[in-house]
């Protein structure tokens, strides 16, 4: 048996289907353009399995990730299963993703992007403008929290990030550097990335064509919560983003292939 074959079996069942579609999330950033390179991750809690989450090998480029790949570790931080490469995995990186999944919010899914037109916007001392599009109005609250060091391992700092994401809102803006959006599964953390993403380009056209804010119309704050609850209330159970990431996964896979399963 070869080491692909030996990582599946030994993950089970329920961690090997979590490593695809894992993976499978890597390949889609990829495919949408939303990657920096080596950096930044998604990382997931592994079923069954108190403070074990997955997450990318440090230095592979996101289309290069694969199911066997992904690195379980703990919530300090430690490799628990390597892997199938030699990589180590970014532990300053990581503690931002354990903060949150480890606290009260328990986030099962963790995304954190670079994407230029989301972190131009969270620059902005207006901030994110949820009434501006059908994008927009899909994310819900929006939480924010000041650079203060883009590496940082500090707990303190970490702990700061959890307090400003608070109880509620899903994405948290990192003015200066980019965001984090969290979801019960992968694709509602996609979907509300997704949504996000494009959200903030079209603030930025609207503002880049706007010679001041009376030239642009937003949507009144009680229309934009109206919309967004009968988005909400349009799908059942966990099924937010559900078709849209499937959708996603075809659009990868017919560009990459299905080799992230492996």
């Amino acid at each position: 048996m070869n080491q692909d074959g030996a990582i599946r079996e030994d993950a089970g069942t329920d961690e090997w289907a979590l490593r695809v579609e894992l993976a499978a999330a890597y390949r889609v950033f990829a495919t949408f353009g939303w990657t920096h390179l080596i950096h930044t991750h998604i990382t997931a809690s592994v079923p069954g399995e108190k403070d074990r989450y997955l997450i990318n090998p440090y230095g592979l480029l996101w289309e290069e990730i694969t199911a066997s790949s992904l690195v379980k570790v703990d919530a300090g931080g430690a490799i628990v299963e390597q892997g199938s490469t030699d990589c180590a995995i970014n532990p300053a990186g990581f503690k931002i993703h354990s903060a949150i999944h480890t606290s009260e919010r328990a986030a099962e899914w963790v995304m954190h992007l670079h994407v230029p037109e989301v972190n131009a916007v969270a620059n902005l001392k207006e901030g994110f403008i949820r009434g501006l599009s059908v994008y927009s109005m899909d994310v819900g609250g929006i939480s924010y929290h000041d650079f203060e060091h883009a590496t940082s391992s500090s707990s303190d700092v970490c702990a700061r990030m959890v307090d400003d994401l608070g109880p509620v809102n899903k994405i948290l803006l990192l003015p200066n550097h980019g965001a984090i959006t969290l979801g019960d599964s992968v694709h509602e953390a996609f979907y509300l990335t997704h949504q996000l993403v494009e959200a903030c380009k079209v603030q930025l056209l609207t503002l880049s064509c706007a010679r001041s804010p009376s030239d642009f119309k937003v949507v009144d704050d009680q229309t934009v919560e109206e919309t967004y609850r009968i988005v909400q209330d349009n799908y059942t159970g966990n099924e937010f983003g559900k078709l849209e990431w499937e959708a996603a996964k075809r659009k990868m896979e017919t560009q990459q292939g299905i080799g992230y399963k492996e």
